[in-house]
């Protein structure tokens, strides 16, 4: 069984959406990489975000670094301050930390997130242990210290993890609950950064490890504050590049001078602060790399205001239904309509909307939808839909072509098929205004008829085919239409299928009928000498025709049954150029026409019209009859 092309279109159809759910729901690695490149572009659409006043970073940066290398170098005096030494090189004194941690807690900070691994003893020695764990014990239940998990580097498992926790007495000033895992997933190929809590309370955990909490769990828990959102789950929901959050560099804060009077001071009350080094590994997430201090205010951000992010749906079967869906109902709306500009259209519109969605959904909702698949599912329907119209349009033409070849000259056939629309248009039917030409073989039926009775059939119709054919070269050369013909009769008009004016058409046919008798007489010449009779050489009867022009409207299209139709012209002004064919017997003429055709001769100046008065025709009264021949050569005589 033979399938329609627009059934055809709708298993194909039915194709792409199940590629498109299956590629939503489960995706490969390289559509996974495909995705989170979109998801990044969608990111920077988005632009960047203002992250939440309580998260404030105190960075130690080239900043803190140069600026105590400057106060050591002696450029305040001969005397290094206090505050400042040991401070130009990292890792920095512990003691230094202490003393942060007491300044932005005495300044209203909740809690305070330090992000270095203080692994056993101080280089320089117990006093600086000391220091740091007498503002801990201070400040206890407020001062989140960092642990870290390594993993082993021959894959054995969860029985090789170790974790590193900081120098014990530091961990006991800290007590159990200021301890917080720095960790953070490191996302492969087409995958995004996770929440750290993804690692220390979603993998470890799943493999029975026992580990401390993320160290941004543990800073909001300190502050007491509540995530709003199933850290474990959701991905990181950066703010930026690396600088969104407001920032107080370390230097600042332990400088006793610059720290008097910082305008900051009034912002840390309540906040939650992350201090740790920003040199050394950076992450890379769409608007560029972000150093880890960055990541751990992110996290805590996104923990603090619940805006992480998460694909939705989340269950794979969901988001496979929610991507086929969109091709589904834009196979359903494009094939509604025949017209390729509409179903581009409706493509185009459900390709903009499912992007606009996206982004709605980015923004909005901190919620990923399928849009890779979908969107590549609209972009394979619109090469269907493109390509079956091409093959349609290709097939339309050709069927166009044949249909208008039989009756109109090559140039004007590529100049219909210019618009395969309008062609439509010109088959379905319409009112021209045109010059119809009407040619009759005088005396050809009774030459029929004694032709038939002396078994002269075949040299009777081979000499009408070479008029015929003659005829035919003739109108086609003056840019006439064939309609048909009629036995002996040729029918043809000028105007149809395409008009190039009124004026312009009636004194081509005016010409063509001229250029016909002109060509009967070189026929019958060679006919006189017996040149186209294969029977032996003898002459053949000369032939004489009447032709009839007349101008006016017609209603041009494809005319007869489902099974035969022919492009023809019907109205009073056919009927007007047959009646004026007859009258050339009477008023012993070759060409007559009517005074609509004489007008639009009026201004030609190689045709003389010439009035024959008043004369009836059949079906129509008393018309004015005119001739029309050549005009006079002036270089006669």
């Amino acid at each position: 069984m033979k399938l329609k092309p627009t059934a055809v279109l709708a298993l194909l159809s039915g194709g792409v959406a199940l590629w498109a759910g299956i590629s939503a729901g489960w995706p490969g690695p390289r559509l996974r990489v495909w995705e989170r490149h979109l998801e990044q572009q969608l990111l920077l659409w988005r632009g960047p975000r203002r992250p939440p006043r309580e998260v404030v970073v105190v960075p130690i940066d080239d900043a803190s670094l140069q600026q105590a290398a400057w106060f050591a170098q002696g450029g305040a005096g001969a005397t290094v301050p206090a505050w400042a030494r040991g401070l130009d090189t990292l890792p920095w004194p512990r003691a230094a930390y202490g003393q942060l941690s007491q300044r932005l807690l005495q300044a209203g900070a909740a809690a305070v997130a330090l992000n270095v691994v203080f692994e056993g003893p101080s280089s320089r020695g117990p006093a600086d242990d000391a220091a740091l764990q007498r503002r801990l014990l201070e400040a206890r239940g407020r001062v989140a210290l960092a642990a870290e998990m390594l993993e082993p580097e021959d894959d054995r498992g969860a029985g090789g993890l170790t974790l590193v926790l900081p120098e014990p007495l530091l961990q006991a000033a800290a007590g159990p609950a200021g301890i917080g895992l720095s960790n953070t997933l490191v996302p492969g190929p087409g995958q995004a950064w996770r929440h750290p809590e993804a690692y220390a309370g979603g993998l470890l955990r799943a493999q029975g490890v026992a580990a401390p909490p993320s160290l941004s769990s543990t800073l909001l828990r300190l502050a007491g504050r509540r995530s709003r959102q199933n850290d474990a789950q959701v991905q990181l929901n950066v703010y930026g590049p690396e600088g969104q959050f407001r920032r107080l560099p370390a230097w600042q804060v332990l400088d006793p001078d610059r720290w008097r009077g910082h305008a900051l001071r009034p912002a840390l009350q309540g906040a939650l602060v992350v201090v740790g080094p920003v040199e050394g590994g950076r992450h890379s997430t769409a608007f560029g790399p972000l150093s880890g201090l960055e990541l751990l205010a992110t996290a805590s951000a996104n923990s603090l205001l619940g805006d992480g992010l998460l694909p939705w749906p989340q269950a794979p079967w969901h988001r496979a239904l929610l991507a086929a869906a969109v091709p589904v109902l834009a196979s359903a709306l494009a094939l509604s309509r025949r017209r390729l500009s509409w179903r581009l259209g409706v493509l185009l519109t459900l390709l903009v909307v499912q992007v606009l969605a996206a982004l709605l959904a980015l923004q909005l909702a901190n919620r990923w939808i399928p849009l890779l698949a979908p969107a590549g599912a609209l972009v394979a329907l619109g090469l269907l839909v493109g390509g079956q119209a091409y093959l349609l349009e290709g097939r339309e033409r050709r069927r166009l072509r044949r249909t208008f070849e039989r009756y109109v000259a090559p140039s004007v056939v590529a100049e219909i098929l210019a618009d395969p629309a309008s062609a439509q248009g010109i088959l379905r039917g319409r009112v021209l205004e045109v010059t119809v030409l009407f040619c009759d073989l005088q005396g050809f039926t009774a030459l029929t008829r004694r032709r038939s009775a002396a078994g002269e059939s075949e040299l009777h119709v081979r000499q009408l085919n070479t008029y015929l054919g003659a005829m035919v070269d003739v109108i086609g050369a003056h840019g006439g239409t064939i309609d048909k013909f009629i036995g002996d009769a040729v029918m043809a008009v000028f105007g149809s299928p395409v008009g190039r004016g009124a004026e312009h058409e009636a004194q081509a046919a005016a010409r063509c009928a001229l250029a016909m008798g002109q060509r009967l007489q070189e026929l019958n010449l060679v006919w006189s000498q017996g040149a186209d009779n294969p029977g032996g050489g003898e002459a053949l009867t000369p032939l004489a025709n009447g032709i009839g022009l007349a101008s006016g409207p017609v209603v041009a299209g494809q005319i007869g049954s489902p099974q035969r139709l022919e492009f023809t012209v019907i109205g009073d002004t056919v009927n007007l150029a047959s009646r004026l064919e007859g009258l050339t017997r009477q008023v012993q003429r070759s060409v007559c026409l009517d005074a609509r055709t004489a007008l639009l001769l009026a201004g030609c100046s190689d045709l003389v019209v010439q009035p024959l008065g008043l004369h009836p025709v059949k079906g129509m009264g008393e018309l004015e009859v005119f001739a029309v021949g050549p005009a006079p050569d002036p270089r006669g005589s």
